[in-house]
């Protein structure tokens, strides 16, 4: 951040208010795009999401200041917006599959900058919904209904067929609701051409995963004749957290791991977005809520080196492997699928 930043009173802001913007962008007179919640945790998903959505912004709205929020700076960061804000800004919170019951502090800054802001035009990025079906998810959901229903300006974008029809049920109709692809398909990146070698489990390790570990060490047994074997998460256990500065680099060290296997075996949602992205063969399994299965049916299985799957049986999973391995390295193209994300943002 450039300690030269000041707010609207002339003091300095605190670390993570406008990590990627000028002094002088928080005080112009261009129409601004306020990015809350932007991820300073280690999920390389959720960076390759922020990392989408300012490309979005940037490419597509030129005529806006773009202005990020990190996660710890969320109070600080409301406080400073609200000194600063037009009637014509845009706020908007980040995107992933945290909306709902798993991840309650992730929720509650985000029904925070709902509610805080429910006088402006406001968006939620493409997200994953899920509410627990028992007492503690009951509770947050109507703490989310209060918060996001205080808003009549807002929207939520869900990113496949199954969320869309949770955020209808929830918060219909007092809530715009709108359908696209997870952010980091509107990405345009042409792949590395990288020499592969090996299968890589890119595998969850949070209350999320399913997929057992005798199954994955017998899996991880038979993939030793394709070549060399490892496992990692998207999740980077080598960094405690990772700024606005570093994600890039980050993301691109992720994708050039990706991109360097002969196959990925993931239950991870963005691995098999990111191996779309490289063209390199991948098997999915589910998490607990299926936002990589329905991922994969409302806008992915087209693509021949991608495949979802629920089985277990290894002998069966040798001939999905065997197909995907020789499958054409045709990717896909859904950016026209954010259509209804630009019109949101067109200048009004």
């Amino acid at each position: 951040m450039n300690t030269t930043t000041t707010n609207s009173k002339g003091k300095p802001l605190v670390k993570g208010i406008a990590p990627n913007a000028s002094p002088e962008a928080l005080t112009n007179d261009k129409r601004k795009v306020f990015l809350f919640g932007s991820p300073s945790y280690t999920n390389i998903g959720d960076q390759a999401i922020a990392y989408a959505i300012e490309r979005f912004i940037r490419n597509h709205f030129p005529y806006y200041e773009y202005i990020e929020i990190m996660d710890y700076a969320t109070d600080e960061g409301i406080t400073l917006v609200q000194e600063i804000i037009r009637d014509d800004d845009i706020v908007c919170f980040t995107g992933g599959g945290n909306l709902g019951s798993l991840y309650t502090d992730i929720e509650e800054d985000r029904r925070k900058v709902i509610s805080s802001f429910h006088n402006h035009r406001t968006i939620v990025f493409p997200q994953s919904v899920y509410f627990e079906d028992n007492d503690h998810g009951e509770q947050e959901k109507r703490k989310t209904q209060d918060a996001y229903h205080s808003n009549a300006n807002l929207t939520l974008v869900g990113r496949e067929n199954q969320t869309i029809d949770v955020l209808a049920e929830t918060f219909a109709p007092d809530v715009n609701i709108m359908y696209t692809p997870d952010m980091v398909m509107s990405l345009d990146i042409v792949p590395k051409e990288l020499k592969r070698e090996g299968v890589l489990f890119v595998m969850r390790a949070d209350k999320e995963k399913v997929t057992d570990e005798p199954f994955l060490e017998e899996l991880k047994q038979w993939a030793q004749q394709i070549g060399k074997v490892e496992r990692i998460d998207t999740v980077l256990d080598e960094v405690d957290t990772i700024d606005y500065a570093e994600r890039e680099h980050y993301l691109m060290n992720m994708l050039d791991t990706i991109g360097s296997q002969q196959l990925i075996i993931t239950d991870r949602l963005h691995a098999m977005i990111f191996s779309i992205i490289t063209r390199t063969p991948c098997l999915v399994f589910g998490n607990s809520y299926g936002k990589a299965k329905h991922s994969h049916i409302d806008w992915l299985h087209p693509v021949a080196f991608i495949e979802y799957t629920d089985s277990k049986d290894v002998q069966e999973l040798e001939h999905i492997i065997e197909r995907l391995m020789n499958a054409d390295r045709e990717g896909i193209d859904l950016r026209s699928h954010f259509e209804p994300l630009k019109e949101f943002f067109k200048q009004k």
